[in-house]
């Protein structure tokens, strides 16, 4: 009943369809706010009309984060810098495109907990920078669902197209009344992932387009990846090592570029790793953050040493996962992560995994062996992904490897090298050698040229050899001679 006059209510002031009151994002909290953070760096989006309370002024709009500045021109002109100012926390605030009817002029309304400001303005490419903090309506008057490719226990996930461009997305549908009577957690990791998910900004990381609300559903609008879970390109690949190691590069940089935005996901798993490309696992995508925390940097001088551990606990937990699933990449086996991750956080032996990575090549083995090396040693407390992506099988050029009969690098020195194939073999070394060692060369006599004669052999190679040594014995003799010579002139 409650919400029946509300919505009679918006009509009669001329705010049709705001739901905002009833959103299942709205927090309670008014439109406008104070900032708090001075350090935002605000860039302009151009000058607007507002309406707000049935008062219409012309004001600037300026964006940073998930805040809007407006600032009425009027004011900042008298100098009332102060006055001018008032701020809108535009994350869950509905937004809905609208039109002036008196000019036929397009706007956007921003509305929460019943609060409404609209905007009017010739540039509306703001909506585009502000569409993945706020919630929209209409998801099905933007979006075709072409096909279901996914579901879990509280969800389930269509490929969609989008009406006017034709670009695929994925959508992730979940029920509002799932969520409304389930409990306090679920509602809040559902919250917690959206939120994870506005603050990613790197091409290597999942990208959120938008986010819709229905009267039944919420939509999560995010890119599609079309290449599948990585679980059976694992398994099925026909990758060389040296293939395989650059897939681990591209992992562990996807997972820095994560923890560099102090997230830390907590379910990396199988089923949380999908492709882009199915032909390229370098294009494995961590996706489902419901899980995700984020921590304060460690360079923050305020975090408390507890929430330090936290971060490290939760830092060593993504490695060891991820790192299990890498392991996976070389043995094509797989493992109940689960089971090997609680064993290694509980600093437990490793025998479930260490016959397989034994049987690694070298390099191989001691990077795994270092990954998951006993947990109470103090440089392993410091793993992190930058200092793994330092270690020497990722800093050396690796060169892709024609046949399975891989020799590690640092067995090389020990090994008959050629430099060449034209280069002759070891067996072909010795015949030359014993050839070389049966030819007799003469002494040489410098008083009788005779004896040399009469010692010579017939071959052609001996002769030569004896002639070059004679006439380079000759250009010494003479450079000496004239030398003496000009030492007595002068």
């Amino acid at each position: 009943m409650e919400t029946n006059q509300y919505n009679i209510l918006m009509k009669k002031s001329g705010y049709q369809d705001d739901q905002s009151k009833i959103s299942f994002f709205n927090d309670g909290n008014q439109l406008f706010t104070q900032i708090i953070d001075e350090n935002f760096q605000f860039q302009d989006q151009g000058s607007f009309q507002m309406k707000y309370i049935n008062k219409v002024s012309q004001i600037k709009i300026q964006f940073a984060e998930n805040y809007l500045k407006i600032i009425d021109e009027v004011l900042e002109y008298e100098n009332f810098c102060q006055l001018s100012s008032k701020y809108i926390q535009i994350e869950n605030a509905c937004l809905r495109v609208v039109m002036n009817l008196k000019n036929q002029q397009f706007g956007f309304r921003i509305s929460k907990n019943g609060q409404q400001a609209e905007f009017y303005g010739k540039d509306l490419e703001l909506i585009e920078k502000i569409k993945k903090y706020v919630i929209q309506s209409e998801f099905q008057k933007k979006y075709k669902i072409i096909a279901k490719i996914g579901s879990d226990y509280l969800s389930s996930v269509y490929k969609v197209q989008h009406q006017i461009s034709g670009l695929k997305y994925a959508a992730k549908v979940v029920e509002k009344s799932r969520l409304t009577n389930g409990s306090k957690l679920e509602k809040d990791n559902f919250l917690n992932q959206i939120n994870i998910l506005r603050q990613l900004n790197h091409h290597n990381l999942l990208k959120l387009e938008e986010v819709y609300e229905g009267e039944q559903n919420i939509y999560i609008i995010t890119e599609l990846l079309e290449g599948g879970p990585i679980k059976q390109q694992l398994l099925n690949n026909s990758l060389t090592e040296q293939e395989k190691i650059k897939v681990m590069h591209s992992l562990f940089s996807n997972l820095y570029q994560l923890h560099k935005q102090n997230v830390y996901h907590q379910d990396i798993r199988y089923d949380n790793i999908l492709l882009r490309d199915t032909q390229d696992l370098k294009t494995a995508c961590l996706i489902n953050y419901s899980k995700a925390i984020q921590i304060p940097s460690k360079k923050n001088t305020h975090i408390l040493q507890d929430q330090e551990s936290m971060l490290n606990l939760c830092m060593k937990r993504d490695i060891h996962s991820l790192s299990i699933i890498l392991l996976s990449l070389f043995t094509k086996k797989l493992y109940r992560e689960n089971q090997v991750l609680d064993e290694l956080m509980m600093k437990n032996s490793l025998q479930l995994i260490q016959t397989d990575y034994m049987e690694l090549s070298p390099q191989l083995y001691r990077f795994f062996e270092q990954i998951f090396k006993d947990m109470n040693k103090k440089q392993t407390d410091n793993l992190s992904c930058e200092r793994i992506l330092e270690l020497d099988i990722f800093r050396v050029q690796q060169k892709p490897r024609n046949s399975k009969n891989f020799i590690a690098k640092q067995f090389l020195p020990l090994l008959p090298r050629r430099m060449s194939k034209y280069d002759p073999t070891q067996s072909d070394r010795e015949k030359l050698d014993c050839s070389v060692n049966s030819i007799k060369f003469p002494p040489i006599n410098r008083d009788s040229s005779t004896s040399a004669e009469k010692s010579l052999s017939k071959s052609p190679q001996s002769f030569c050899l004896l002639s070059n040594h004679h006439n380079n014995h000759n250009n010494i003799k003479n450079k000496s001679k004239l030398s003496q010579k000009t030492k007595m002139i002068k």
